[in-house]
C-alpha cells in the first residue's frame, strides 16, 4: 500500500523527505513517476586514468583513484563517484579521487564538493594544480623521487631555477628508457627564458654527468658529434617515447620518422610524442 499511495501522488514523496526527515530540497515545480528499473540493459565502462593501492602491511588503508584532467568537463563530476564508489567496493577500503590539473584556474573550477543528494553525502576530489605541486630543488630529495621532481620541474620551472637543476639530477637517476620523455614533458611546459636555462643545464660540459644520459641524446644539448648523429638519436627519442606511451606504430609511420633527416621536424615530433594519442598526431 505505501507504493500505491507513491504511485498514486508523487508528491507524497516531496512530503516525507521534508517533514519525516528534514531533507533540505532544491527548488522543483513538479514531481514525476520515473523508471524504477535500474538494471543497465547496455553496461557502460567506467575507466578512470589510474589507481593506486595503499597497504600497511597485509592491510589495505586507502585506495587512491588518479585521474589527469586537461580542460573542463562537467561530465566528469557524475562519473567520480562512480569510480569512487566502485574502487571502495572492489579494494574494499576507504578510498579518495586525486585529480592532477595543468593550470590553477581549472584546478579551482574543480575544486570543492560534489554533492550526491542526502545532506552531507559529498565525494570532494584532491585536487593538484601548478601552485600546490610541491616544489623540489633539493638534488638528494631529486635523486630519491625523480616523478617528483619531474612534476616540480614543470610546474615551477619558469619562475624556481632551482627545480631545473634537481630536475638533471632526477633525470640522471632513472632508467634510460624514462629519460627523454620526462625531460620532453618539462620542456614542453615551460617558458622560452626556463627552456634556454634547462637546455643549457643539459649540455654537456656545463653539468658534471654520472651517467652517460646527455651523450645518449644528443639532442638535448650534445655539441659534439656529427648531424647525422644528431637525427639517429631524435629518431631514436621518437621511438623510444611512442612506446613508453603505448602508441601502436604503423609500418610506414616508422618508415615516415627513420627516414627523416629534417633535425627541426624530428624535434617537433619528440615534443609531439609526449601528448599524441595516435602516431598520425605527430604528422598533423
Amino acid at each position: 500500500m505505501p507504493l500505491k499511495v507513491f504511485l498514486n501522488d508523487p508528491e507524497t514523496v516531496v512530503t516525507l523527505l521534508r517533514e519525516a526527515v528534514g531533507y533540505q530540497l532544491p527548488d522543483y515545480t513538479e514531481a514525476l513517476l520515473s523508471s524504477s528499473e535500474f538494471t543497465d540493459s547496455k553496461p557502460r565502462v567506467y575507466t578512470g586514468d589510474g589507481t593506486v593501492l595503499l597497504r600497511n602491511g597485509a592491510d589495505k588503508v586507502l585506495g587512491v583513484v588518479v585521474e589527469q584532467q586537461m580542460k573542463w568537463d562537467p561530465e566528469k563530476l557524475w562519473t567520480w563517484p562512480v569510480y569512487l564508489t566502485t574502487a571502495r567496493c572492489q579494494l574494499k577500503c576507504p578510498s579518495v579521487v586525486l585529480m592532477l590539473c595543468p593550470s590553477d584556474q581549472l584546478a579551482d573550477r574543480y575544486s570543492g564538493p560534489i554533492h550526491l543528494g542526502n545532506t552531507g553525502d559529498v565525494v570532494t576530489p584532491l585536487v593538484v594544480g601548478p601552485s600546490n605541486t610541491p616544489t623540489v630543488v633539493d638534488p638528494e630529495k631529486a635523486r630519491a623521487l625523480p616523478e617528483l621532481a619531474v612534476l616540480s620541474a614543470r610546474a615551477h620551472g619558469d619562475h624556481e631555477p632551482r627545480s631545473l637543476t634537481a630536475l638533471t639530477e632526477a633525470l640522471d637517476s632513472v632508467c634510460s628508457d624514462r629519460r627523454a620523455f620526462y625531460y620532453d614533458y618539462v620542456l614542453g611546459g615551460l617558458c622560452e627564458a626556463a627552456r634556454k636555462n634547462l637546455e643549457d643545464l643539459m649540455a654537456v660540459g656545463t653539468y658534471e654527468w654520472q651517467s652517460d644520459f646527455a651523450r645518449k641524446y644528443v639532442g638535448l644539448g650534445r655539441e659534439e658529434g656529427r648531424e647525422e648523429g644528431r637525427e639517429e638519436e631524435a629518431v631514436r627519442s621518437v621511438l623510444s617515447l611512442l612506446t613508453e606511451r603505448g602508441i601502436p606504430l604503423t609500418g610506414a609511420a616508422r618508415q615516415r620518422i627513420e627516414t627523416c633527416n629534417d633535425l627541426d621536424t624530428l624535434r617537433t615530433w619528440i615534443i609531439r610524442s609526449a601528448t599524441a594519442r595516435h602516431v598520425d598526431d605527430l604528422f598533423d
